[in-house]
């Protein structure tokens, strides 16, 4: 099986890398700022199908295929779209139908949200049915839907969370609904106002989690029962913040007795029961690491097949023989790979940008720094491809969040910004997920503080080590990183020598003043700055120090950082102070990267933008 896999993947790959070498000129905008043409391929449980997110006409649609036996899609594919709305997921309910979570947006008091509606659909893109939701007694609907169980031996069922208790916010009842008709039965009501809810292989309502969200708490309690007739019991009754948290992933397939737990701060991060521990729910306790034997083989073999590349499995069968893998690199965007364990095969299927085939991409290097208070801060670092004799401008690109993380391998902003000649700092600052509790906790009250220190210390680090230039330095960021970005040219106005800042949270005090709206408003509460402090740490209220030139770019259907209340109102500001800034505005965008025609049209303004102020793309060839 080993030669099998070699022999057929060495081919592929021979091809791809053959027209890699083409060259390394700037890649277009109208390529790069693409979203992927290819993405989340999910096979059907028996194999033969595949679901995968695609593009059409500039809208995301999803494809549904059926697998030849050579493992490449057949032509006379069905289409799944959803209008103007957005997919938020989509997986298989059996061999014939799938559910599907639809996005939108809608003006609720005065704020725009989102809300989604869960449907089942044929695979041939016929037969919609979707399904009922009732809202609370305050008028409001569930905001985000969800299948909590599959249920393995009743193919037209599932277990899903559609509606919240009447007389509560945010505690979902299970019900289970019919995929065919639509019809549903509920199954468990929520007096205790569980926020998540954990059910075993065969269906059983067996574990409830339930949060302190009022009154200053940050406590979460994680209840049990044996079975649905007994009383639930209290696992775990411990502070959000505590590193002891468990956090359940979901039951052991083969032993109801064994709940599997992480300790990750997101249970969604987990990658096929990855990094988990099995916990005894008789003895109390983990009493081991959770190990796969079959997801194990397949990460093996795979790696083996692609040892240059970072593999992910997408999706499995049910039976384990067919298998979806995402593999990519710094300079390979990732490519997709059906492996079929009967036949020994690893076949290479559909790449996310396969026009960057014909370009050289930049390499991505890991380096660590010393902030100013000894801390040591990993750092993503990109250098343009072309050799220079002088350091080259530089884009200094903190991540959102704040508490999140950039990850090694392919990124198509910063290869955008690497092929125009300029080097690209991605700083994982303190506050940052995934490099241990205490640098994540060491971020908690330090917006404008300590994080923008450590970016401040990774530019000059930079500059220090002669790997930029000192004179041509922009900030470029979303969401949190475009606060970043303005704060950077609010405290460093001799450093940066422009900022661009995309859905920033702007307003530091509306933001956080608006906590109360959140669900977790406790939990952000102790991660945000107090409210008392804001003002010198909010970019509106201290627009007059900016002296560098600022490009905003708002969506108009941002729901985590409203427009009006944020790049509308900042750029009203600076106009007023008679600032060097530039607005742009994007019709029918939400806050995340979902709409093609607006991301390119972002590309061109911040090449545009970067051109003028810092002049990276005047020696390279257009």
């Amino acid at each position: 099986m080993r030669n099998q896999f070699a022999v057929t993947v060495t081919v592929l790959l021979a091809t791809q890398l053959l027209l890699a070498s083409a060259g390394s000129a700037p890649i277009p905008v109208e390529i790069i700022g693409k979203l992927p043409v290819f993405q989340e391929p999910m096979i059907s449980p028996n194999g033969k199908y595949v679901a995968s997110r695609m593009m059409a006409r500039g809208r995301q649609i999803v494809v549904v295929q059926r697998l030849k036996e050579s493992g490449v899609p057949e032509e006379k594919p069905g289409f799944i779209k959803v209008g103007d709305k957005y997919f938020s997921w989509f997986e298989w309910a059996d061999n014939e139908r799938l559910l599907i979570g639809v996005r939108g947006t809608a003006g609720i008091g005065g704020r725009l949200i989102n809300l989604e509606r869960m449907a089942s659909i044929s695979r041939d893109g016929s037969n919609p049915v979707i399904f009922d939701m009732k809202a609370n007694d305050y008028g409001f609907y569930r905001q985000a839907t969800s299948v909590l169980n599959w249920l393995k031996d009743d193919p037209d069922h599932v277990l899903a969370l559609l509606d919240d208790e009447p007389d509560k916010w945010a505690a979902p009842r299970v019900h289970k609904v019919n995929v065919r008709t639509g019809e549903r039965e509920l199954i468990a009501k929520n007096r205790k106002g569980f926020l998540e809810w954990i059910a075993d292989y065969d269906g059983r309502v067996r574990v409830g989690i339930r949060y302190g969200l009022t009154f200053g708490k940050t406590d979460v309690e994680i209840h049990y029962r044996p079975d649905e007739e007994s009383s639930w019991e209290i696992l775990q009754d411990i502070d959000y913040f505590e590193a002891d948290r468990l956090v359940p992933y979901g039951f052991h397939k083969d032993d109801p007795n064994i709940l599997l737990v992480t300790t990750k701060e997101d249970r969604d991060e987990v990658e096929y029961e990855e990094d988990l521990y099995r916990y005894d729910l008789t003895k109390r306790r983990i009493i081991g690491p959770h190990r796969d034997d079959e997801i194990e083989r397949i990460r093996e073999l795979v790696e083996r097949a692609l040892p240059d590349l970072e593999t992910n499995i997408e999706s499995l069968s049910t039976d384990r023989t067919v298998a979806f893998i995402r593999a990519y690199s710094d300079t390979r965007s990732p490519e997709y790979f059906l492996l079929n364990l009967n036949k020994g095969t690893l076949e290479y299927v559909a790449a996310e940008y396969p026009e960057l085939i014909n370009f050289t991409l930049a390499h991505m290097q890991k380096r660590v720094f010393t902030a100013r208070d000894g801390r040591k801060i990993p750092m993503l670092l990109t250098l343009p491809i072309d050799s220079q004799t002088q350091p080259p401008p530089a884009v200094v690109m903190p991540h959102g969040g704040p508490w999140a993380h950039d990850e090694w391998g392919f990124d198509n902003y910063v290869q955008f910004l690497a092929s125009r000649g300029y080097a690209v700092l991605q700083p994982q600052f303190r506050g940052s997920t995934g490099f241990g509790l205490e640098h994540h906790e060491a971020g908690f009250g330090e917006w404008g503080k300590g994080i923008q220190d450590d970016i401040t210390d990774a530019t000059v680090w930079a500059i220090e080590e002669g790997l930029v230039d000192k004179e041509r330095i922009c900030i470029v960021g979303a969401s949190f990183g475009g606060y970043a970005a303005a704060m950077g040219v609010v405290k460093e106005p001799d450093l940066y020598a422009c900022a661009v800042s995309i859905n920033g949270v702007l307003d530091l005090k509306k933001f956080v003043g608006d906590a109360d709206f959140y669900l977790f408003e406790n939990v952000n509460k102790k991660v945000w700055n107090d409210y008392k402090e804001t003002g010198p740490y909010s970019p509106y209220h201290r627009a007059e120090e900016i002296k560098a030139p600022v490009l905003l770019i708002g969506s108009e259907r941002d729901t985590v950082v409203p427009v009006k209340h944020h790049s509308r109102k900042m750029h009203k500001r600076l106009r007023k102070l008679k600032k060097p800034v530039e607005y742009l505005e994007l019709p029918d965008d939400e806050h995340w990267r979902t709409n093609e025609p607006n991301e390119i049209v972002k590309l061109q303004a911040i090449e545009k933008f970067l051109d003028r102020h810092i002049g990276a793309g005047s020696h390279l060839t257009r």
